[in-house]
């Protein structure tokens, strides 16, 4: 995965979590990025058991693991982020939605890992979905503010 879209999925997840009260931190991409290349010194060393805290921060996975976000989706059943792609799209800054395709390009994109935990039964419907999403994934582009910097003067 193109580690630009694997921090921007990272940052999405996080201003989840911190919006909804489950979390409060949202790491730089010079932080992320110590901790995914500790991460992968941990992997090549074999040590596997010292994963799970560190891709509990680094939000490893937490769109493309259907199990990990139908329990999710249990406990923020009510969360006002899922009524609409629109809706889920509050979570970006002003500058990051004008940079998207169309209004509600990011929304559908992540609210499409949404219903992957809900078709895990049914594996022809799932890898339909699962081609959608690559397809998203193709178009969406890099919106986050920490992608676009201007140098001052």
């Amino acid at each position: 995965m193109d580690p630009y879209r694997e921090y921007q999925d990272y940052v999405v997840a996080s201003r989840l979590l911190v919006a909804l009260g489950l979390s409060r931190e949202v790491l730089s991409l010079a932080q992320y990025a110590r901790l995914r290349l500790k991460r992968m010194e941990l992997v090549q060393k074999g040590w596997m058991g010292r994963l799970e805290s560190l891709d509990e921060r680094l939000r490893y996975g937490f769109f493309s693991n259907p199990l990990k976000l139908k329990e999710f989706l249990k406990r923020t059943a009510h969360a006002p982020f899922w009524a609409s792609p629109l809706a889920f799209e509050a979570l970006l800054f002003p500058e990051e939605q004008a940079r998207l395709a169309y209004p509600g390009q990011a929304g559908e994109y992540y609210l499409g890992w949404l219903r992957l935990a809900h078709l895990l039964m049914d594996p022809l419907a799932f890898e339909e979905a699962l081609r959608e999403q690559e397809a998203r994934a193709q178009a969406l582009p890099l919106f986050l503010n920490a992608f676009h910097r201007v140098p001052g003067p």
